[in-house]
């Protein structure tokens, strides 16, 4: 009989061994053309390897971009990029890699840490916050932390550098904090909750807002009566640290403290709120149709489960956690209209991946014993699984950007999965019944443009070769394309 903390380090090392064989076979070595993952290496290359900020002497190019004093800068937050260029500096430095000579190596290896180090941290964070759960096995509990990190689309963008996986990494921090501190409401645990939330609002805006309420929230309702305003405060400094940090590095980069994705000084961003002509059918695609949350990753609507049944039973800090994830989820339901843009799902509503998790893998661990129970979770992590891997073939690919996409495009016809598996079939198996069955679906002029597109999105120009051979009719110029 093998003793419980020896099985959970045997585990904890077979998860860690997953996720890091995934990440070197999975991670990718080129930067797409959606200009999301290519600003990012654009900032790495400059502040790394120039010393500044203005990207245009950089190999990557980028419609995130804004112009400002007679430079080019990439106009996301741009601590994450920071962060980066300070670990591949003395790859630099001492190992004389850089962006020209060493190009895709340079790409691979950011890709590979970043990929594993979030993923990695996600699957240990939430395993040790399920092992808090009284009930289930721990060989259940690792099985559902790993399915998390494994069948959701945080396995998918973990293959390309983004922001989205290390904002959820930085709110299931918060949650844990906030979980600890319910059980010893010290001055450091509230420091921590309100540093998790300050990081996660370093990496997405929407996150530092939405779950920097829920830290205060959360750290007042459960705070012993005599400390709560000391304590609460020491969470809103914490977490204001981090704020005034962010706005120091957009002075110290641009020299002006409002990102730059806002627009300032008259230089305009590419900041906008997305006005919806169709509501409801903007809903439907981003929960349960074509980029649809739950229908990527089915696990999730256990969620919905776990909160009914356990609405009477949850923490201060869990009413808070979730009232974060429903104003955040809705910001991005009413204040888009793309779908997150070019992109596998909708990447919006990685960060609360985890949350939801945990609530329904909570309501797996606690509702009684089922011959359904099993064959279920199953099917729900496999299904999951499955459109993960899909999407990691290329995450930032072509898609149908909701109100920008004119009717007729040929994006419209194709879900995000059903467009990278036919892209993967193509390219890996061009012979076969599946490759046949989905261009007999979506159709031959469809197919070869969504095809063309994604290719040259991942500038795989052997494929566009490929595609130029089979289908020269149908190739963009050829005699029927536009028939």
């Amino acid at each position: 009989m093998i003793p419980v903390r020896r099985k959970v380090r045997y585990l904890k090392l077979a998860g860690g061994l997953f996720l890091f064989v995934f990440a070197l076979l999975y991670s990718h070595e080129e930067v797409g053309m959606s200009g999301n993952e290519s600003g990012r290496f654009a900032t790495i290359q400059a502040v790394a390897e120039q010393g500044v900020f203005h990207i245009e002497k950089c190999n990557f190019r980028t419609v995130d971009r804004t112009i400002r004093n007679n430079h080019i800068y990439y106009d996301k937050l741009p601590f994450l990029p920071f962060v980066l260029a300070g670990v591949y500096y003395p790859l630099h430095k001492f190992a004389k890699l850089n962006f020209v000579d060493n190009y895709h190596l340079s790409i691979y290896l950011i890709n590979c840490l970043q990929g594993f180090v979030v993923g990695l941290l996600i699957f240990l964070w939430l395993f040790d916050w399920l092992r808090q759960v009284r009930r289930g096995s721990v060989e259940l509990k690792f099985l559902l932390s790993i399915g998390c990190a494994a069948g959701s689309w945080l396995l998918t963008y973990s293959t390309m550098l983004n922001n989205h996986t290390p904002a959820a990494l930085a709110v299931l921090g918060l949650a844990v904090a906030l979980s600890r501190f319910r059980k010893r409401p010290t001055i450091a645990a509230a420091l921590l909750a309100g540093s998790a939330a300050g990081v996660a609002g370093l990496l997405e805006l929407p996150c530092g807002c939405f779950f920097g309420l829920a830290c205060l929230a959360g750290i007042f309702c459960s705070a012993p009566a005599e400390k709560r305003l000391l304590l609460t405060a020491g969470a809103a400094g914490a977490g204001a640290l981090f704020l005034v940090f962010g706005l120091a590095l957009n002075y110290y980069a641009y020299g002006t403290v409002l990102p730059l994705y806002f627009g300032s000084a008259g230089v305009r961003g590419t900041f906008s709120f997305g006005k919806q002509s169709d509501p409801l059918k903007y809903w439907y695609h981003a929960l349960i149709g074509d980029r649809g949350l739950f229908i990527y990753t089915p696990f999730l609507f256990l969620a919905f489960a776990g909160i009914r049944t356990g609405f009477r039973r949850m923490k201060k800090d869990e009413y808070a956690l979730l009232g974060g994830t429903v104003g955040f989820m809705l910001f991005y339901l009413l204040g888009t209209n793309e779908f997150g843009g070019q992109s596998y799902g909708l990447r919006y509503f990685i960060p609360v991946i985890p949350l939801l998790w945990f609530w329904g893998a909570r309501f797996v661990l606690t509702a009684p014993a089922a011959s359904w129970k099993a064959p279920l979770l199953a099917i729900l992590i496999l299904w999951g699984v499955v459109t993960a891997l899909a999407g990691a073939y290329f995450p930032f690919n072509p898609g149908n950007e909701g109100e920008r996409t004119p009717p007729g495009h040929f994006t419209n016809y194709f879900s995000s999965f059903g467009g990278n598996l036919l892209c993967w079939s193509y390219e890996r198996y061009p012979s076969s019944s599946l490759t046949r069955s989905l261009i007999d679906r979506y159709g031959v002029p469809n197919s070869v443009l969504y095809m063309y597109w994604s290719y040259f999105h991942q500038k795989k120009t052997a494929m566009l070769g490929r595609l130029q051979k089979d289908f020269p009719d149908f190739f963009p110029g050829g005699k029927k394309q536009f028939r």
